[in-house]
């Protein structure tokens, strides 16, 4: 922005007497000066031009032309005067309270800050005003939120994410020249890269961590989990830096260098938590170590929208930490109005460690005391504060998906349930049979490619296990035609095993009843729910719970985790004399279910007692799951 500005005054553009001030998009300020450009030639002499203020960092001059605009960012307080007034004044929402130490948020905040009003009476005022700007934008990308809103809207990951950041990828580079290409080229790089080579033959190999941010950017981390050699064979990795990686290695389950960019670059990525670390040598001070390192990670966390990081600080000197002194300063560091990018302090000496975290009122507090020695490797110091990050399930959905399915069954007249369970993925025989037909049509009933072959036998499987549909559905006429219109025939409301029993209910006339659950890809309610006996589930808990709820048989077909999850959790509460006795049938063969799951050998080794094996029962069609139900013993 102030190049921006510094443009503006290059091409020799007079200073406004007056101006007139509006948002002109959210995120950005157009300034419309009440005088004749001093280039009329190029811009036309009766043109007033209008100057759009974006309010964002990072911004290259753009050539001059009558209309500057980007793109919008999050807007800014401005006070609008008449076009009359001799000045404007510009008034940025600076450090939101949220963000100040020990205050409560205030959507009103930003008018406390009267003594941060620049009056503009030229274009070189907007210099002033351009630098308060970039410090309001730089704080609004560090207020967490955007950090909080990109975590909850992506899947989990395999790997740990600096919080904030979008996604992460490994990549294994086995020569220099490889890992040159792949390393961001800065001038904080050059010399790692240039001495790169020359230390291969030690280092032998690398995995990269290509992290990517919500805004597409992305930073870069080598991998030192488990190679605890790895540190000091890195170029530009210092003896006291590698001494202390050293010790973050004993306790840290996933750990990465990261490489330099342009800017403060924190050092580390452990367990997920941007770190920065600081050695301090006899005669320093802690404070500004404290302070250095908040300033190398505040920085990499706006660059990058990440949410607090954290700082890593050894005391080479000592050989305990003494907690009193530190939690002082770190406190005293952070009530002097910094803007604080650090969610925990570590401080090491010898073997001491103690870990600081950051309370909601700004001030920070000891974790615990950690008097393990570094031997111990498997433990850990870095707990993600996921508990303050967690969204906290709506009490009224909750309520509503535990108590109203059993109202509105009761109200239709059911006095009893059978729910079955089993695979949302079996298909009818007629679809499995024409799926096989088209792909032998398409590879031949010999392919030669391995992945061919593969799904060769998958269709063959589907048509075995289509068999299931049709067994699923008879139950479900069974069901409707001994129920009487008083047993509700109940599944999960998706396709496969739950679309077949509902169907067979449905055609049978019966109440047939469906309890989706809402999800992204695969489940979706089928057509063959009674009408007024559908629903919409947002949670598996409160879902799991209504399935079984008023059951006077349970029935399971094969399927995946989700089956098995929902039979296992049956048993155990059956088990524990926290749920009614109940009968379960298991569909199929027992040696089937003997190869999916050995139940004997749980016996056989004692995980289970004998009596738990009769819980459940098997059968190998329709008519022998409805025996079981109504001649077990309750």
């Amino acid at each position: 922005m102030r190049l921006l500005v510094s443009a503006l005054l290059a091409f020799g553009w007079a200073a406004p007497a007056a101006a007139q001030v509006r948002v002109a998009a959210p995120g950005s300020v157009s300034v419309i000066p009440a005088f004749t450009p001093a280039l009329s030639p190029t811009l036309g002499a009766s043109f007033t031009p209008s100057l759009t203020l974006p309010l964002a960092t990072g911004l290259s001059a753009p050539s001059i032309t009558p209309s500057l605009s980007f793109a919008p960012v999050p807007a800014l307080a401005v006070s609008v005067i008449p076009a009359a007034a001799t000045s404007v004044q510009f008034q940025p929402a600076l450090v939101p309270a949220a963000l100040q130490p020990g205050s409560a948020p205030s959507k009103h905040a930003h008018s406390n800050h009267h003594d941060d009003r620049i009056t503009v009476t030229s274009l070189k005022d907007l210099g002033k005003f351009a630098g308060m700007v970039e410090s309001a934008a730089a704080a609004k990308a560090f207020d967490g939120a955007a950090a909080k809103a990109a975590l909850e809207s992506l899947p989990p990951s395999e790997l740990p994410l600096p919080l904030g950041a979008k996604s992460v990828s490994s990549v294994r580079v086995n020569d220099s020249r490889q890992a040159s290409m792949m390393l961001p080229h800065t001038s904080n790089t050059e010399a790692f890269i240039r001495e790169l080579p020359s230390k291969w033959d030690k280092i032998g190999w690398l995995d990269l961590r290509i992290y990517t941010d919500v805004n597409g950017g992305t930073f870069v981390g080598i991998d030192l989990t488990g190679r605890p050699e790895l540190a000091h064979r890195l170029p530009e990795v210092q003896q006291h830096e590698s001494a202390q990686i050293r010790k973050i290695q004993m306790y840290a389950k996933d750990l990465q260098l990261v490489i330099r960019e342009e800017g403060k670059t924190p050092d580390l990525i452990v367990d997920g938590v941007v770190t920065e670390m600081k050695s301090l040598f006899p005669g320093g001070e802690f404070k500004v170590q404290l302070a250095h390192a908040n300033e190398q990670v505040l920085e990499h966390a706006i660059r990058h929208h990440l949410a607090p990081g954290a700082a890593s600080i050894d005391m080479t000197s000592r050989d305990h930490v003494p907690v009193d002194e530190i939690l002082a300063e770190i406190n005293e560091y952070a009530a002097s109005g910094v803007q604080i990018g650090l969610s925990r302090v570590t401080v090491f000496a010898g073997k001491d460690r103690q870990v600081f975290v950051r309370a909601k009122d700004g001030r920070f507090d000891l974790l615990s005391k950690v008097g393990e020695p570094f031997e111990k490797t498997n433990a850990r110091f870095l707990v993600p504060n996921t508990l303050s990050m967690a969204a906290v399930p709506d009490p009224e959905t909750i309520l509503r998906e535990v108590s109203e399915p059993a109202r509105r069954l009761r109200a239709a007249g059911v006095k009893a349930t059978v729910t079955v369970y089993g695979s949302a993925r079996i298909q009818t025989p007629q679809d499995a049979r024409a799926n096989l037909e088209a792909l032998i049509k398409r590879v031949g009933k010999k392919p030669k490619r391995p992945e061919d072959r593969k799904a060769l036998f998958i269709a063959h499987q589907a048509v075995e296990v289509s068999k299931y549909y049709e067994i699923a559905r008879n139950f479900g006429r069974i069901v409707a035609e001994n129920g009487g219109g008083e047993v509700a025939l109940v599944t999960g409301g998706g396709p496969g095993i739950m679309e077949a029993a509902n169907r067979g209910a449905f055609e049978a006339g019966g109440p047939s009843v469906g309890y989706n659950i809402i999800l992204d890809k695969e489940q979706g309610l089928n057509k063959y729910a009674t009408p007024g006996l559908d629903f919409e589930f947002e949670h598996f808990a409160t879902r799991k719970m209504a399935l079984r709820h008023g059951a006077m048989g349970l029935v399971y077909f094969p399927g995946g985790f989700g089956t098995m999850d929902e039979l296992f959790e049956v048993l155990t509460l059956i088990q524990t004399r926290k749920m009614p006795r109940v009968p379960i049938v298991l569909i199929g063969e027992k040696s089937y279910w003997d190869k999916v799951v050995d139940f004997d050998e749980f016996a056989r080794e004692g995980l289970i007692s004998d009596g738990d094996l009769s819980l459940f029962h098997f059968a190998d069609t329709a008519e022998g799951a409805w025996r079981q139900i109504v001649t077990a013993k309750r």
